[in-house]
């Protein structure tokens, strides 16, 4: 258990994620009118979803808790890397916008997997005290976190 609540405000991982959402209001500023309510909302709310979900597992005084949340998050990314990708393949925003964004949630994401790291090191090795999803698939978010780190130096 935390110690009381965790101060969302002083993670580096909520600046960072706040900071992204900031980025992508930006870039659907420019989308087309018809996508107001389709591609332009769904982006905006999974970017969203990035900061609410650490400032709410935050708040939680569990580590289990919290990862938990930060796992939400982690599914947020894969989401809203996959609408980026629609928005490129649409033309709403160039190659050059696509890779800034990427590189800007390819860093978040690096960070976040190091956090839920150290959550599940605090919430203990027992497997009752990680969540069932992050048990399944955190072989699969680690692969993904090395690819990522790979495509980082090649960059």
């Amino acid at each position: 258990m935390l110690c009381g609540k965790t101060d969302y405000k002083s993670l580096e991982i909520y600046s960072l994620a706040h900071d992204f959402v900031l980025h992508v209001y930006k870039l659907c500023s420019s989308f087309p009118e018809m996508e107001s309510n389709n591609l332009t909302s769904q982006l905006r709310r999974a970017a969203t979803c990035l900061p609410l979900n650490i400032a709410e597992g935050s708040g939680a005084g569990s580590f289990r808790i919290f990862l938990n949340y930060c796992i939400f998050c982690y599914r947020s990314c894969l989401e809203t890397e996959a609408a980026l990708r629609l928005c490129k393949d649409l033309s709403y925003i160039t190659e050059m916008q696509h890779k800034e964004t990427l590189e800007k949630l390819d860093k978040f994401i690096r960070k976040l997997y190091n956090y839920m790291r150290y959550l599940e090191e605090k919430a203990g090795n027992r497997k009752w005290d990680r969540s069932a999803f992050y048990r399944q698939n955190s072989q699969q978010v680690c692969e993904d976190a090395a690819k990522r780190e790979q495509m980082k130096s090649l960059a």
